[in-house]
């Protein structure tokens, strides 16, 4: 929920500093969308930063539920198969 309140946010600062320069000044549309891309974002990592970090977590929550615990065979298979990448990564003696 916290994703979706810094998403609208920052969606809100943009439209009204890209509007305001776009109708209000006259400004060419790209120049006014760089622009109210950077002031967008340097308000909300400046203001918001709190929320910022909340959305953050909530986003890392959703990842981590969505994967699968190992079971103790599988991370035994990925123990052998990295020994045995490490094995063959190693220098050849060239004398052997």
């Amino acid at each position: 929920m916290q994703l979706l309140k810094y998403t609208v946010l920052r969606l809100g600062i943009f439209l009204v500093v890209f509007l305001g320069l776009w109708w209000g000044l006259k400004w060419p549309i790209f120049v006014a969308g760089l622009v109210g891309l950077a002031i967008a974002f340097a308000v909300s990592y400046l203001f918001f930063n709190d929320l910022r970090l909340r959305a953050n977590q909530d986003v890392g929550k959703a990842f981590n539920k969505t994967t699968a615990s190992k079971s103790e065979k599988q991370l035994a298979d990925e123990a052998a198969e990295d020994s045995y990448d490490e094995s063959q990564r190693r220098p050849q003696d060239p004398s052997a």
